[in-house]
């Protein structure tokens, strides 16, 4: 009888311990998935390659339209030798503010359209003091003759606080050669060398889901997020 007892004891302990760890468990996480280029594949150097993702966020996916395209950047970065690449840094809060913007409508990061690149203005005002205040307030409150006949015009939706962060990435990291962005599920990218490239030089793609996260959540999330192509 009392091995009996000692029994349905140590039962009902695991069953409890069991709906401890169930109501620990996330309800929903975040997976970013790349889909191709296939790790640690070869392609040459300035050849243009696509690239393709999902992600998937509290049930939904970008897979079936359930969550948008503008929620996925990638982020190409040259490196110097594929063999000593670590965990990719955070996606920084300007691009976040970026891709839920409609500033992609306008601008691209590095090619001419219907506005300067964002890669244009910074190098136009690199060095240039109080550069990111002046251009969040262009964000907000619209501009005109800065860049020929054309109008920005007035975002009175975004916060002081994301037009700063959108002004000082394009200030500090726009213009920066090594690394370029895509946003969208699926695009391309261009095998470009930050100078003339060694025998173990190549690019990591980086992939982040840009939409609302929970607390505590990476934008990174788990998964195949980080693709690394040697250059050949």
């Amino acid at each position: 009888m009392r091995f009996k007892i000692i029994a349905a004891s140590l039962a009902a302990l695991a069953v409890s311990s069991l709906a401890i760890l169930v109501h620990a468990a996330p309800v929903a996480g975040l997976r970013v998935d790349f889909t191709s280029p296939a790790d640690r594949s070869n392609v040459a150097w300035n050849a243009q390659a696509p690239y393709a993702v999902t992600a998937v966020h509290d049930g939904k996916s970008t897979k079936y339209g359930e969550l948008p395209a503008k929620n996925v950047v990638v982020r190409a970065t040259y490196v110097a030798d594929t063999a000593k690449v670590g965990a990719p840094a955070p996606l920084d809060e300007g691009i976040v503010q970026i891709s839920q913007s409609n500033c992609m409508g306008c601008h691209d990061f590095a090619a001419a359209s219907s506005a300067p690149s964002f890669a244009a203005i910074a190098k136009r005002y690199a060095g240039h003091v109080g550069a990111a205040t002046m251009l969040a307030g262009h964000i907000r409150n619209g501009s005109s003759g800065t860049w020929g006949g054309g109008m920005m015009p007035p975002h009175p939706n975004l916060s002081p606080v994301q037009a700063t962060a959108i002004a000082q990435w394009i200030v500090a990291n726009a213009n920066d050669p090594s690394v370029h962005y895509s946003i969208g599920k699926s695009g391309s990218f261009r095998m470009i060398a930050h100078g003339k490239p060694g025998a173990h030089a190549g690019m990591v793609l980086s992939a982040y889901y840009a939409g609302p996260i929970k607390a505590g959540e990476s934008r990174a999330g788990t998964g195949r997020n980080t693709v690394v192509i040697s250059g050949s």
